[in-house]
């Protein structure tokens, strides 16, 4: 067992100790899960947007998670173990989430491996955000900051975070890269956030204005039999967290900044009355300032919400725009002398020193960009990353024990600025699921699903897919 993994189980025992003499609950389940298709891979709905625990094979998979929490005075806790064993993975063991979360008021920390969602986003319905969507493994990070909102004057407030983590995919990235392909190992993360609130929290009209940052540093880059320091000293943290110039030496681009950086500006507005909720909302994804300076035109993600308050069969209804074909323009400056601009050719999730904003092959951002896991030639790079796409998703309940959730999707692709596709790929994908909470074992929780991919994106795919939770 590894330094790192002992430590986060010890973090989490001495959690469950300190409600010793205090009211805590204790919550376990068990899951199990396969996948099964015809086709080339799993169906896109049913490998995307699972917080990495997928596979593109057929597939199996055991879950176990416990989680403790409670009270102590004016702090909260919480730990949480959540392991998997599996078939037809990238990896036969999988530790999911193992992580301890402890929070004053509006104030919190937290260490270890934990499932994440975008903000502002409906973790069910959307597509995805840009450039954290819930699609790859988790990360193990420490951090903390005001995790929930704080009254800054009337009818605003705001909260902020940051963290730094590392990237657990070197065995699967060397077994993985193809010949004469390179990979890195030992990646660092970092990411801050930053959101503010105005309006009446609930009131009528809301409006959510946000943005995050994160960043790929440090760690290997290993090509044949070289390798390269990218830089993994205390130094480098800090360049990575308040973005300087790294060494030029490594890189020319590190003359910029230390590492790959990535970012999303969100903006979301809200109208509630008794009748409905809508939501407006608009990512603006970026990979350098050029994108920050919304010079990529009408890149991002464009996103309409609506909940009806009075028919539980359509609870939700959600409709988007994914679009990432400008990227600041198809040339950059840098190498160009007749190019009159010094920004463009953003590359969307690729960078010359790291893989690309991915981690187990699976892209961290929205999936509607093909993940490198799709790559049969063992490049971990991002091939697709110029796309077009509509998305719609439904969900509702049935009766008091059945629900069901229902997408359909549209995009096509040019490839990239650097190495355009001959011909436009399209691709259509659907996903039908029901879920089934019998109210006699409502202990229990079965979901059956079906999904199927037709175009040259993903290839074309049915799947069937069932899950059994019981809960302790």
């Amino acid at each position: 067992m590894n330094d790192k993994l002992r430590q986060a189980l010890l973090l989490c025992f001495c959690f469950s100790g300190i409600g010793c003499g205090v009211a805590q609950n204790v919550s376990s389940y068990a899951e199990f899960g396969t996948n099964v298709h015809a086709g080339d891979h799993t169906p896109l709905w049913q490998v995307s947007k699972q917080q990495g625990l997928s596979s593109l094979k057929n597939n199996a998979y055991l879950r176990g998670a416990t989680t403790i929490s409670g009270n102590l005075r004016k702090w909260q806790y919480e730990a949480v173990a959540d392991l998997v064993v599996a078939t037809g993975f990238t990896s036969d063991l999988v530790i999911q989430q193992l992580y301890a979360d402890l929070r004053y008021k509006s104030w919190g920390i937290y260490a270890g491996s934990k499932e994440m969602d975008s903000p502002l986003l409906n973790p069910e319905l959307s597509s995805g955000g840009l450039t954290w969507s819930g699609n790859a493994r988790p990360i193990p990070q420490i951090g903390g900051g005001l995790v929930d909102y704080i009254r800054l004057a009337p009818r605003v407030r705001m909260k902020a975070s940051a963290s730094f983590g590392w990237f657990t995919d070197n065995n699967y990235q060397k077994h993985q890269v193809g010949e004469g392909q390179w990979y890195t190992k030992s990646i660092k993360y970092s990411h801050r956030d930053l959101f503010f609130q105005f309006g009446i929290p609930q009131g009528k009209w809301t409006f959510d204005l946000g943005f995050t940052l994160d960043s790929q540093f440090g760690g290997y880059l290993i090509s044949g039999n070289s390798k390269l320091d990218l830089g993994n000293k205390f130094i480098n943290y800090v360049k990575a967290f308040i973005p300087m110039s790294g060494d030029e030496e490594v890189s020319s681009s590190e003359r910029y900044f230390q590492g790959n950086f990535v970012g999303s500006e969100h903006f979301k507005l809200t109208y509630r009355n008794t009748d409905f909720l809508l939501s407006l909302y608009y990512e603006n994804y970026f990979d350098d300032l050029s994108g920050a300076r919304k010079q990529n035109g009408g890149d991002g993600l464009w996103s309409v919400e609506f909940q009806p308050h009075n028919c539980s069969f359509i609870k939700a209804v959600v409709l988007e725009y994914y679009q990432t074909t400008n990227q600041s323009g198809s040339l950059h400056g840098t190498g160009h002398p007749d190019v009159g601009k010094p920004n463009g050719n953003d590359n969307y999730y690729n960078n010359g020193l790291y893989p690309g904003w991915v981690h187990w092959g699976m892209g961290i951002g929205n999936p509607l960009v093909a993940s490198p896991i799709y790559n049969e030639d063992g490049n971990m790079t991002f091939l697709y990353n110029r796309v077009k796409a509509f998305h719609l998703a439904w969900n509702g309940d049935i009766s008091r024990e059945w629900r069901y959730t229902a997408k359909v999707t549209y995009n096509q692709t040019w490839g990239t600025h650097n190495r355009p596709l001959p011909a436009i790929r399209e691709n259509f994908s659907a996903f039908v699921g029901v879920g089934y909470t019998p109210e006699k074992l409502g202990s229990w929780d079965f979901l059956v699903s079906g999904a199927l991919d037709m175009g040259e994106i993903y290839g074309d795919n049915f799947g069937m897919q069932l899950k059994i939770k019981k809960t302790f």
